[in-house]
């Protein structure tokens, strides 16, 4: 009796152990899946407000936007490359070495707004981002994403110029070299007006991400227009 006693009793702790494991590996992976979902909301949080940013911190204040000609102060200047700054360490990873190349590339499109004075933008928008695929491995994640915006700039075109009678031929190219500079000084001269434009497009991005100290930043980013959707 003992001998049974004894064998049914262990048949009914392994089957609870077996239990209170199964219970608990259970409880694990919904945990890691529960983890897993905040972690892919937060990323894709994290693409669209970098992206956002991206589009927008370039764009000068709407007093200087109205008009390519118009001169923009120093400390104006000197306001948007600091903001590039505190932007753009919001979203990437100073580990990386993204954040010291994205600043680079932010800053110089903010100095060719300055500086140019015949295109300048008044707005850049992100309308969709389309996230093909968000892959979470753990502290680092993969996403490819579709970018979707336009842009609406103002530009001062040369009026009156007809560039077939600087041409000898069809081709551009074999323009002779005293008619290229007669365009050049046509040009330079010739009265302007002031036009819009709307450019857009689709742009598909790469992007390799790690969480730093809890929180999700941006390693990699790598994009360009899918065929036939540049602006």
């Amino acid at each position: 009796m003992n001998k049974k006693l004894v064998t049914k009793e262990s048949i009914l702790i392994s089957l609870a152990v077996l239990l209170i494991t199964v219970i608990a590996i259970m409880s694990l992976t919904g945990l890691q899946d529960k983890n897993k979902n905040e972690d892919i909301i937060k990323i894709k949080q994290l693409i669209s407000d970098a992206e956002n940013m991206e589009a927008s911190v370039c764009i000068l204040p709407e007093a200087y936007t109205t008009s390519p000609d118009i001169d923009v102060p120093n400390d104006v200047a000197d306001a948007m490359y600091q903001r590039v700054v505190s932007e753009a360490e919001k979203y990437y990873s100073a580990k990386s070495g993204i954040l010291a190349d994205r600043i680079q590339i932010l800053q110089m499109g903010v100095k060719a707004e300055i500086e140019s004075k015949d295109y300048r933008d008044k707005n850049n928008i992100v309308e969709k981002i389309n996230f093909i695929s968000v892959d979470v491995s753990g502290d680092t994640a993969t996403v490819i994403a579709d970018v979707t915006g336009h842009s609406t700039a103002v530009g001062l075109v040369p009026e009156g110029i007809d560039i077939s009678k600087y041409k000898t031929s069809d081709k551009k190219e074999e323009m002779k070299p005293e008619m290229k500079a007669k365009l050049q000084e046509d040009i330079k001269n010739a009265p302007k007006k002031l036009v819009t434009f709307t450019p857009g497009g689709t742009m598909r991005f790469y992007y390799n991400l790690a969480k730093e100290d809890g929180v999700w930043k941006i390693t990699s980013r790598k994009g360009d227009y899918l065929p036939g959707q540049g602006p």
